[in-house]
Formats: C-alpha cells, structure tokens, sequence
C-alpha cells in the first residue's frame, strides 16, 4: 500500500502562492452583503410603514362609510322636529363611527378584547427629526373615533357635514379633480347645505398644522401614525415651520358621501318598520297588498294636502273628496321570489297586478299608521296592465275600517327613507341582490317625476 505524496512546499511550511487578483477579492462578499442588507432594511421599512396606513386607512374608511349612510338617513326620522332630528342624526352618525369597532355593539362593556379600531397607537420615543437614537416601538392600543357633531355652522371642515352632492361637473364631466379634497377639506362636488340631500363623514389622523383640526363641537383628530424603520432613513428634515414626515408622521384621511337616490325597493309597514301601506293583515303568504296610486291622479294633489282614500271590498281605491278611482290594492306579481327583506313589486319584463278583491280588515292593519308609502303606477299602452314607476311618502292621520277602509293621509314632500328613529324604513335603492328581480320597473325609475318619491342614501364616494 502507498501513501499520498503530500506537497514537499507544505513540509518545508512554504505558502502556495495567491491566484491572480486573489487579494483584491477578498472581503467583496462583506461588502455586498452590507450594501444588500441595507436595501432590505430600505424595502422592509417601505413595506411596514406604508402597511399601516394602509391598513390604518381602509380601517378609517370603514368608519366613515357607515358614519355617512347612518346620517342621511336619519335626516327625515322626525320631520315635526327637524332641528332635534338633526342633532339626533349626527349623534346616531358619531357612534355609529365609534361602534364600528366594538365587537358587541355595546359601547359600555369595556375595551375590545380583539383590539380593534381606527388604527393602531404607536409612540417611537423619538422626539425629533434629527434624534437618531430612537427608542423601542410601543403600541399604545387603537385609535378609536370620537367624530363632533358640528350641528350649530355645518362647516366644511367638520367631521359630519350636512349638504348637497354633484356626481359630475355640469361644465365639464370629465373633469379629473372634481372628487379631490383640498388641504382645507373643501370640495368641488359637496356643497354644505343643512337640508341637503347628501351628508360627508370624516375620519383624519392629522398633526393639524392648520387649526382645523380638533375644534371642540365642529372637528376632531387623532394622532398621526409616526415612521418606523423610515425614520433612520437619509432624508433631510424639513424646516420647523414646514411638515416634516419624521416630525409630524404620517397624515390618514378618510372621507364617505352618502347621497340620496330614488328607491327601487320596499316591503310593507309593519309596527316597528316604515314601509309600503300595508291593505290587509290576513294575506296569503306571498301575496300581500298594499296602496298604490295612479301616476297622473297624484301628480293633481298638492303637496301637504289632505285626502281621504277609501278601499272596498274589489280592491279599488277612491278619493272620497273628488268621488273619482285614484288606485287599487296591489298585489304581487306571483311568479316574484318571496324574501323577509324588501318585497319584489314584480320580475323584469312583467306588471303590477291589481288585486280583484280584498279582505277588508275588521281593524285597522298594523302597519297602517304614521309615515308609509305607497307605489304609483301607470297602464301599459300596448298591454292594458299596469307597471309600477316609483315609491311615494305619505303621512296617515287616521284609519276607520268597515264596510271600507278609509283612510285620511298627507301627501308628504320628498323624502329620505329614514335607517333611524321608532321606525326605520325597509326601503333601498340599491340594486337588487338577483339580476331578474325588480322593485320599480327599471326602465322607468330615472324617468322624470312631477311627484315627490321617496329616496333612500346610497354611498357616492
């Protein structure tokens, strides 16, 4: 056996000489790595920074969108008090913001136990833009809302604002800056108008470097959310009368429209729910009746004014002052889906049906009272029948039931079908959950009205 002729430089302890270019090669790999690594500390404070306002942001939007749906709709909940009913709208929208993040609903019972809220409440222990020696990151819990109700001036600026929204700019509808919200939070398409049938809800997390911020019953603020890792970053700090994102952190806006659109759908009134007239208590499940007025009789009645309508037992409804038919009770097309939520008035494609005859209750029904509606409707040229073309508000003042119901009502304005109050509506104007059901004939619901319809918020922006 023969062993391995070992290198005679080896055991006279002679160094084998470096490769060419050898020496100035080494310590490449340090040095890439320290370049590499300070990219990746760039890309993560990119990635955890702008993560939480955006997380912080969408968490805000949230807020603001249920904020804005709850005060508009509650605009019309008492219209023999409307400045009660604006206060109280504006209340319901402010905790409405806040119990977005409660996870029982429950304002009361304690924190959350899943933190939930607006974002989180994070200290640095930096305390200014050239403090390079940093400090641990302390999350202090979740921010949670506490918009103002800005009831008394109805500013622009306020966290809940009261007025009138323009989808596109009459001038010029392909305008690019018409949704924009200034630095002042003014806009081009929302005008403040107490009685406006549109309502802005505003969450922010600003360092309110313009005093428009945090004004007590009109604006309110929460803390900006501060840089992270983006602190120790090369930029250089601002003047100190200048913003600066290490100073002052990161600015969070969140701002929802709620608008009023014509509503497309409903289902009867109940005790506790606004909703359409309701004719009889004793109806076969999926068949119920409720008022509805011809188009052309109720565009002759003044706003405000009072009638008596009275139903026989054929379903016909007659105006007691005039003598003359104005309607009948209606029934559902019977090939319509039966829901528990708003009630199809009928399919795409098919009528109203007027209802033969009715059981007239011996009581009057219980959702035969107060605020209700009634659809209106017109006959088809080409087929005799009847379509429905939109929903109507109407006050009743009084029922007597007999050998017919009679019943004395109000035709009401223009109204905002109400989410609050004793009793909310059942009434929408959004698109119905399947493509085939209609509320309101949609061909016609757009269509001009000398008549006030009935509106309910959809969110615009």
């Amino acid at each position: 056996m023969t062993r391995p002729v070992r290198d005679r430089r080896a055991l006279l302890g002679v160094r084998r000489p470096l490769r060419p270019g050898a020496a100035a090669r080494r310590g490449t790999v340090l040095v890439l790595f320290a370049v590499l690594l300070f990219g990746i500390f760039g890309l993560f404070a990119v990635v955890l920074d702008f993560g939480i306002v955006r997380l912080t942001q969408i968490q805000m939007q949230t807020s603001a969108d249920v904020a804005a749906l709850d005060g508009l709709g509650g605009r019309d909940a008492d219209l023999s008090d409307p400045a009660a009913a604006d206060l109280a709208r504006r209340q319901l929208a402010a905790l409405s913001a806040a119990l977005v993040f409660d996870e029982d609903g429950d304002p009361t019972t304690g924190p959350s136990r899943f933190r939930l809220g607006a974002g989180p409440l994070l200290r640095t222990g930096v305390d200014a833009p050239t403090d390079f020696a940093g400090g641990l990151i302390v999350e202090e819990g979740q921010w949670i809302p506490t918009l103002q109700a800005n009831v008394d001036d109805n500013l622009v600026s306020g966290d809940l604002v009261a007025g009138s929204f323009l989808q596109l700019d009459p001038g010029n509808p392909g305008r690019t800056d018409w949704h924009q919200e200034a630095n002042d939070y003014t806009r081009l398409d929302f005008a403040p108008d107490a009685a406006g049938g549109a309502f802005l809800a505003r969450l922010r997390r600003t360092p309110d470097r313009q005093a428009l911020d945090n004004v007590p019953g009109v604006s309110s603020a929460g803390p900006t959310l501060p840089l992270l890792f983006g602190y120790a970053s090369a930029m250089r700090p601002n003047e100190a009368g200048a913003y600066d994102i290490r100073r002052d952190g990161f600015t969070v806006r969140a701002t929802a429209i709620a608008d009023s659109r014509r509503v497309t759908a409903t289902g009867l009134a109940t005790a506790t729910t606004r909703g359409l007239a309701p004719l009889e208590d004793d109806a076969a499940p999926g068949t119920p009746r409720w008022l509805s007025l011809n188009a052309d009789d109720w565009d002759l009645v003044p706003v405000g004014s009072a009638l008596t309508l009275a139903v026989d037992g054929a379903g016909s409804v007659v105006n007691t002052s005039s003598g003359l038919p104005v309607g009948f009770a209606a029934q559902r097309d019977p090939a319509a889906n039966t829901t528990n939520g708003p009630a199809p008035i009928g399919r795409l494609g098919s009528f109203l049906l007027p209802q033969a005859s009715i059981a007239l209750p011996t009581s009057p029904p219980a959702g035969l009272t107060g605020q209700v509606y009634a659809t209106v409707h017109e006959t088809d040229p080409n087929t005799g029948r009847f379509r429905v073309l939109g929903v109507v508000p109407l006050r009743i003042d009084g029922v007597a039931a007999g050998a017919t119901l009679q019943i004395t009502c109000t035709k009401l304005d223009a109204l905002i079908a109400s989410s609050s109050g004793a009793r909310s509506s059942n009434a929408t104007a959004q698109p119905s959950a399947a493509d085939d059901l209609v509320y309101v004939d949609q061909a016609l619901v757009d269509r001009p009205r000398l008549y006030p319809v009935l509106q309910a918020p959809v969110l615009a922006r």
